[in-house]
């Protein structure tokens, strides 16, 4: 069996990654008409790969959100990038597909939070009913997903027991009005650290990313 460690987190910074922290460091950067690069973006990131940040901002490009404006070389390697400009600034990122096609912007957490958050939810909820009542045509919550999702809630102290449950009778539970905190769901994060086994200590910044399983 692998080290089992139990961390307690303080103070926490947020991860400079993802389309939703490209999205704000497009709108500051492309402000005023002004216009930006895959590398501008890249050095206000924590994103390895600029690959990542080029794939989203060809995303943009085809939905017509921003457009390019010519090329010029990078300060590292000399490689001629894109220059952009944007076009359309909305306050959320956009969600689009790899044809610029918009897509909506919905998870599974989400469709349960939902539930949670909504009148069904106030009067106390079981996995069934974040299966029953979270499930779309397109976005169907299956039970290991809910079962799975409320406990790392419960865990993380937002919830409060209603019904223990039983035998072949699911447990219910209620959102504490103090963890109702707002319309996006808590983020179920997969942390990645370098831990020191001669001196049990963890080393160098704590990297916690989603995961969506």
């Amino acid at each position: 069996m692998g080290i089992v460690l139990k961390l307690t987190v303080g103070r926490t910074e947020p991860v400079l990654r993802g389309e939703d922290h490209f999205w704000r460091v497009i709108r500051t950067l492309g402000a005023n008409n002004n216009l930006f690069t895959v590398s501008d973006i890249a050095a206000v990131s924590q994103e390895p790969h600029s690959g990542t940040i080029a794939s989203y901002l060809r995303r943009l490009h085809l939905a017509g959100i921003v457009v390019r404006d010519g090329k010029r070389r990078r300060a590292e390697g000399g490689k001629l990038e894109h220059i952009y400009r944007l076009l359309n600034a909305p306050t959320d990122a956009p969600c689009v597909d790899k044809a610029g096609n918009a897509r909506p912007r919905r998870t599974a957490q989400q469709q349960m939070w939902n539930v949670m958050r909504g009148p069904i939810g106030r009067s106390g909820f079981s996995y069934c009913d974040l299966v029953s009542f979270g499930s779309t045509d397109d976005l169907p919550i299956h039970s290991v997903a809910a079962k799975s999702y409320i406990a790392r809630l419960k865990r993380a102290g937002y919830l409060l027991p209603v019904d223990p449950g039983g035998p072949g009778v699911p447990a219910v539970w209620r959102l504490k009005p103090s963890r109702n905190t707002g319309p996006k769901p808590p983020m179920i994060l997969r942390a990645k650290m370098v831990f020191d086994q001669n001196r049990h200590v963890l080393m160098g910044d704590l990297i916690a990313e989603e995961d969506a399983s």
